[in-house]
C-alpha cells in the first residue's frame, strides 16, 4: 500500500514538473523549442485566449471568435455563398496590398449569408498581420457612444480613435442604426475621415442601393464605392434553412 502512495506522488510530481516546463515555456519564449506536445498545446490555447480577448476588445464578441477562412473552410462552405467567399478571400489575400491603397470591402444582401462572419474572417487575417482593427455593429453605435461618454470621457475619445484610426474598420450592418439626423452626421465624418487618411472601411448591409441613397449623402456613398470592392450575397437566409431542418 506505502508502495502505490509513492508511485502516485512519483506520477503527480511528474505531471507537476511538465506544467512547469510548459509554463516556463510560454513565459520566457513564447514558443516551444522543445518538441514536447504538451507545451505546444498550453502554448497553442493561450494565443487563442489572447486572440479571443483582443477581438473582444475590438468589438468582436464569442458568437465571431472562431470566424476564420480555415475554420469556416473547414465546417463546410456553405453553395449559396461560395463565391462571395472566395472573393472576400481573394481581398484578404493580398490584404497588406489592399490596406496600402486604403481599399475596403462592400459585402451586400440578404440577411443570414454570412457577411458578417467573412468581415471578421478578414479581420484575425488583419490581426496575424499585426493590424489594428475595429468592429462597429451599427445598431450598437448610439448606445456606445451615449454610455462611454457618460461613464468616462477619455475612454470614449479612445473609442472614437480607435474607430477613426485603426487599419481596418468593420462598419456591420450599415443602415441598422438609429436615423436621428446627428447619427447620420456622425457616420458620415467616419466614413469621410478615413476615406481621406486612405483607411479602409468594410461595410455589411442588407440595404439595396437604392435604399442607402435615401439614408445617406450621395458624397459619402461615392467615397465608399470608389475606395472598396463590392461583392453581393444573394439567396435565402441559412439560419432559416437550419431552423427548418
Amino acid at each position: 500500500m506505502e508502495r502505490v502512495g509513492e508511485q502516485i506522488q512519483e506520477i503527480q510530481r511528474r505531471i507537476q514538473m511538465r506544467v512547469t516546463e510548459a509554463q516556463n515555456t510560454i513565459t520566457s519564449a513564447g514558443s516551444t523549442t522543445c518538441n514536447d506536445p504538451y507545451a505546444d498545446n498550453v502554448v497553442y490555447i493561450s494565443k487563442k485566449q489572447d486572440r479571443y480577448k483582443n477581438l473582444e476588445r475590438r468589438g468582436v464578441f464569442r458568437r465571431y471568435w472562431e470566424c476564420t477562412f480555415e475554420e469556416i473552410e473547414l465546417r463546410g462552405i456553405p453553395d449559396v455563398v461560395r463565391e462571395a467567399f472566395k472573393e472576400v478571400k481573394e481581398y484578404a489575400d493580398n490584404l497588406e496590398e489592399n490596406v496600402d491603397k486604403g481599399i475596403g470591402l462592400i459585402l451586400g444582401g440578404p440577411v443570414g449569408l454570412m457577411k458578417t462572419s467573412l468581415s471578421v474572417a478578414v479581420l484575425h487575417r488583419a490581426l496575424d498581420l499585426d493590424m489594428s482593427v475595429q468592429f462597429v455593429t451599427m445598431a450598437s453605435l448610439l448606445d456606445n457612444i451615449f454610455s462611454l461618454k457618460a461613464r468616462n470621457v477619455e475612454e470614449w475619445v479612445k473609442y472614437e480613435d480607435r474607430i477613426k484610426g485603426a487599419k481596418i474598420l468593420v462598419l456591420d450592418d450599415l443602415g441598422g442604426e438609429h436615423t436621428e439626423g446627428w447619427v447620420k452626421t456622425k457616420v458620415d465624418a467616419i466614413i469621410s475621415e478615413r476615406y481621406n487618411k486612405m483607411l479602409p472601411i468594410i461595410i455589411t448591409t442588407n440595404l439595396t442601393g437604392e435604399a442607402l441613397k435615401a439614408t445617406y449623402a450621395e458624397r459619402v456613398l461615392d467615397r465608399l464605392r470608389s475606395t472598396a470592392v463590392m461583392i453581393g450575397f444573394k439567396g435565402s437566409s441559412l439560419r432559416e434553412r437550419i431552423k427548418q431542418n
